[in-house]
């Protein structure tokens, strides 16, 4: 029956089970549509499984049944951004913004929107309000390294530093801060600290290949030719050219 289909697929979804939950969300009768909830949801698995033109089209029918809701605007926003569809998450964030603008993650969706087209000034600014609404958290620690590294692509490496500090404050484990402040010091000729900032990304994530590949740049700057060497081997054995 329709009606323990689309139960059964609540109940996968859940439990994470993405792929078993969409089955079952086909098997419903004719297929119908639960309302906003369950193509919000459908939508949401489909992402998870990085199906994210069906999860967009999901999304939108869930926008359909109810275009008031801020979180799904959000998340059709994220989605579009994925597909290098930023022009069109803007306007989403727009939506989600005119329900509801008192949410970091939005402004934060909206400020990687921005960056994508090369408005970084104005990603700046959004990351900025995002970190004015949550300045701490996995949301401001990933609103702190988005605009550190808007901050790089406008020069202002400065500024950058003292904004991956800040995402570090939160989490002394994200490699991708370790990674950002290494590049930004790079920028500043001050290689040195370069190196450990990608040595400790390495530290905590041993095969995370840029960092090698960006250590092996830093080491070379700093002529010690044979390190440079390794460090670039061990990011090519890890996929990264």
């Amino acid at each position: 029956m329709q009606g323990d289909d689309f139960a059964r697929a609540e109940s996968l979804y859940a439990q994470g089970y993405y792929e078993e939950a969409l089955l079952a969300w086909e098997n419903a009768e004719g297929n119908r549509p639960d309302g906003l909830n369950h193509w919000y949801k459908k939508g949401m698995a489909l992402r998870k499984l990085g199906r994210l033109e069906e999860a967009i089209l999901a999304l939108e029918k869930a926008l359909q049944l109810d275009n008031g809701d801020a979180k799904a605007w959000r998340v059709h926003a994220a989605s579009l951004n994925q597909v290098s569809r930023s022009s069109e998450a803007l306007r989403s964030c727009k939506k989600a913004l005119a329900i509801d603008p008192y949410n970091a993650r939005t402004w934060i969706v909206r400020g990687f929107a921005l960056h994508n087209l090369g408005r970084f000034e104005e990603a700046v600014e959004s990351y900025a309000r995002a970190i004015e609404l949550n300045p701490t958290g996995a949301d401001g620690r990933r609103a702190w390294n988005n605009r550190g590294a808007a901050l790089d692509n406008l020069a202002r490496h400065e500024e950058a530093i003292e904004s991956y500090e800040e995402a570090i404050m939160i989490d002394p484990f994200d490699i991708y801060a370790w990674n950002n402040k290494g590049v930004a010091l790079g920028a500043l000729a001050r290689h040195e600290e370069a190196v450990q900032c990608f040595k400790k990304a390495i530290e905590i994530e041993r095969e995370y290949a840029t960092a090698w590949k960006n250590l092996g740049v830093a080491l070379k700057s700093l002529k010690r030719d044979a390190e440079a060497e390794e460090a670039n081997r061990i990011a090519l054995e890890l996929g990264l050219e």
